[in-house]
């Protein structure tokens, strides 16, 4: 096995060849992670065989582009070909398996310049699989032939990048690539300059390999360490520690501010039915997040609830005793008046109430009991299960009109409520009369002027199939689950109307957008509805048989009025489960149009990778255009005596000593070459290194001084060298003094002593030797 490793080993070595093989791997392993497709596992052996390929096409130095435009489009198309067709070359069937694709991918072509669709996913696949070939056949044609290993990393992590970026999926993928290509800078620029000086006959250190690999080794182990572990030290996790450590110390100062200095409203709370914040509400979680940002809701437990219904069903983990049920709704307040902008809820009286509330019951239903306990402050909002109709402390109670509850509100901690679910079968409702009274209309049909019509239009299209009130009202539940949701949404603009901003504006959401899209474009159809808030599920307790409700289970819903049986609620949010009642007929999609459009923070993420894409294309034609306009400026110089010696003044500059007219150039040579002795006899480790190099350069310097001299101020025609020597000479000599000048730097920092080393080898050692 030895042997057979030996006998394989690369050029360049394993200690390179093997990173620049994990970086390239890791761009299909990426795009497999993704799943994207199914049967992508294909392309992990086409990215090796390309790198293969690509390296033997680019260390014969003689084959031009011609070859590579021969054999790299050609081999590429038949590897995409078998990966796409799932089969491999040379296997029984495969020619009919390639010749099926083959036909498939012309029925693509055709529905692409005809403006029709296809949906084959092998299409994809065959392209994802010739943009893999093309992009490591650069990194393999930049790194051995150009040996440019920075140029060799940009496409295969540009393209795993992208891909981490569009599917959330493989960002262990990336990091692992990121590591590898900081090993490929490193080595691979090593192996230029070790090439540099072979062939210019410099010496250096024959260990410099494996410290570079050492330290290179340590960069990316930090990089990839900082890479997985950096996001999770975001502001919003601190935050939301900060809150738990201290929200029991805040609770106390609140309270003892508010016993003190009673009259005085804390920043950001508004008195009920003040400040343009819902009528009859109080500012108090969740109502006060309505259409907002980003709704900021922490993992505390504000309420305790315990029911007389039997214990939920066990799930999966017997063993567990806190376990989440997700189909209590917790309703605190409805809102009945849309301004355009947002919600508020009308009250026409209120009244002290305690025991029956005078409320009409539905034809069927089931009678819970639940007792509430707060332990966060709740304001004076009080929850249950739909509407109350009988409470065990004295309360007040907020109407609307005659059975038309709105909320219940107290500062009590503590209360017991009784409430009657309507228990109606999807037949009951889809057979209930659409006669309202004037009362539900005038006041759950309200809708502002300023609703823009494709608002209303689009309400109409979403339910033009439906026959019933119900039907209607399940088509809108059903179009609105299409939208993606989401908590990062920006506050609506202060003069659009927020269902427009919903629908075809950020075309996403969290729940209040949701709910309140379903109203409004319910009561633009005729469909009584209102928005309803509180809170939603919770987690069972069953050691102690109650319900632990969080502040981050704070949600709103849609409630549509149907004769005889009150309030249904609907779920439109997306990342909720839909409640089906019996008798349920399963709706068909495809009578239901598609949302206005991709979410506008996809879009502008695209418009950014775009503009991002097209400003790094810009950035590299002009690096690109500069590297070469530098490098036909360098090729055209003329290397001449005054040139190199004017070099070497400049240096000098750089090391303390600028020229200086009074002295002649032997005289600066010799001045120079004591200052990099004296430099030399102050380092404290290799001092033997620095000493030669020292020796070495001084008498290259006092040789070129001569030179010059007699080129110069001899009256001689010095017989002219060649610009290759030259150019060479003053290579080795810019080493040198550069080093010097690093050597300086690090006795200054350490206090006269200093030397750049690893492991008892001096940099130093890598300066030339003049013969």
């Amino acid at each position: 096995m030895v042997w057979l490793i030996r006998r394989l080993r690369p050029w360049e070595g394993w200690d390179t060849f093997l990173p620049l093989l994990g970086m390239v791997l890791c761009l299909p392993a990426a795009v497999v992670t993704a799943e994207w497709v199914p049967g992508d596992g294909g392309l992990v052996p086409l990215a090796l065989f390309a790198l293969l390929m690509g390296r033997w096409l680019a260390l014969r130095e003689n084959w031009g582009w011609p070859v590579w435009l021969l054999l790299g489009p050609s081999y590429g198309l038949l590897a995409a070909l078998y990966v796409a067709a799932h089969t491999l070359p040379l296997l029984p069937r495969s020619s009919e398996a390639a010749s099926d694709f083959a036909l498939r991918w012309l029925v693509w072509l055709e529905a692409a310049l005809t403006g029709g669709t296809n949906d084959d996913p092998d299409i994809f696949l065959f392209y994802t699989a010739l943009l893999c070939w093309g992009a490591i056949l650069l990194v393999a044609w930049a790194f051995y032939r150009r040996r440019r290993p920075l140029l060799a990393l940009l496409p295969s992590i540009t393209l795993t990048a992208l891909t981490v970026f569009y599917s959330r999926q493989g960002v262990g993928w990336l990091v692992c690539q990121l590591a590898c290509g900081i090993l490929l800078l490193a080595l691979g620029n090593l192996i230029h300059t070790r090439l540099v000086w072979e062939a210019t006959g410099v010496d250096y250190a024959s260990g410099l390999r494996s410290d570079v690999l050492i330290v290179a080794g340590a960069i990316a182990f930090a990089v990839a360490l900082f890479s997985l572990l950096g996001p999770q030290f975001s502001v919003r996790r601190f935050s939301d520690w900060f809150w738990r450590t201290f929200a029991s110390p805040s609770t106390q100062v609140e309270e003892t501010m508010d016993r003190l200095f009673g009259s005085v409203p804390l920043s950001g709370e508004r008195p009920p039915g003040g400040g343009g914040g819902p009528m009859g509400a109080s500012s108090y979680l969740p109502q006060s997040r309505l259409l907002g940002g980003r709704p900021d809701l922490l993992d505390e437990v504000v309420v305790v609830v315990w029911t007389d219904e039997p214990p939920p069903p066990p799930d999966d983990v017997p063993s567990a005793t806190v376990r989440d049920i997700p189909y209590h709704y917790w309703r605190g307040v409805t809102l009945d008046h849309y301004s355009g902008l947002g919600w508020a809820m009308t009250v026409d009286s209120r009244e002290e109430v305690m025991g029956d509330l005078s409320l009409s019951s539905p034809p069927a239903y089931r009678e819970v009991t639940q007792r509430f306990e707060f332990t966060a402050p709740h304001g004076d909002t009080l929850y249950g299960m739909n509407t109350p109709v009988w409470v065990g402390e004295p309360v007040e109670a907020l109407w609307r009109g005659p059975g038309d509850l709105a909320r219940l509100a107290s500062e009590i901690v503590s209360y017991t409520v009784i409430s009657r679910l309507p228990t109606p079968t999807a037949n009951d409702l889809r057979t209930t009369s659409s006669a309202y009274s004037d009362q539900i209309r005038e006041r759950y049909l309200q809708l502002p002027e300023t609703v823009p019509p494709r608002v209303i239009d689009l309400a109409w299209e979403v339910v033009a199939d439906g026959e019933t009130v119900y039907e209607r009202a399940r088509l809108l539940e059903r179009y609105l689950r299409a939208y993606p949701y989401s908590l990062e949404v920006e506050r609506p603009p202060e003069d659009r109307d927020v269902t427009d901003y919903f629908l075809f504006g950020v075309r996403e959401g969290y729940c209040d957008y949701y709910a309140t899209a379903f109203v409004v474009m319910a009561r633009a159809v005729g469909i009584p509805a209102r928005l309803a808030s509180g809170y939603l599920g919770g987690q069972y307790d069953s050691s102690s048989g109650v319900y632990l409700v969080r502040q981050n289970r704070a949600h709103s819903w849609p409630e549509v009025y149907f004769p005889g049986w009150g309030w249904i609620g609907f779920e439109p949010t997306a990342a909720r489960a839909v409640t089906e009642l019996p008798e349920e007929v399963p709706l068909s999609e495809d009578v239901l149009p598609r949302p206005t459009g991709p979410p506008a923070r996809v879009v502008r993420r695209r418009w950014r990778v775009i503009g991002l894409g097209l400003a790094t294309l810009v950035g590299v034609g002009l690096t690109a255009t500069l590297w070469l306009h530098y490098h036909r400026r360098k090729n055209a110089l003329v290397v001449t005596l005054p040139l190199v010696w004017s070099r070497v003044g400049r240096d000098g500059t750089r090391l303390g000593l600028p020229p200086d007219p009074a002295l002649t150039p032997r005289e600066y040579a010799v001045m120079l070459a004591a200052e990099l002795c004296a430099r030399a006899e102050r380092a404290r480790r290799w001092q033997g290194h620095w000493m030669g190099m020292a020796e070495r350069s001084g008498g290259v310097l006092e040789h070129l001084a001569a030179l010059y001299t007699l080129h110069t101020y001899g009256g001689k025609q010095v017989e002219a060298m060649d610009r290759t020597a030259l150019q060479g000479i003053w290579e080795q000599l810019y080493r040198s003094l550069r080093w010097f000048r690093w050597l300086g730097w690090a006795q200054r920092i350490t206090g006269g002593h200093g030397t750049f080393s690893r492991r008892g080898r001096a940099f130093g050692s890598e300066s030339p030797k003049v013969a």
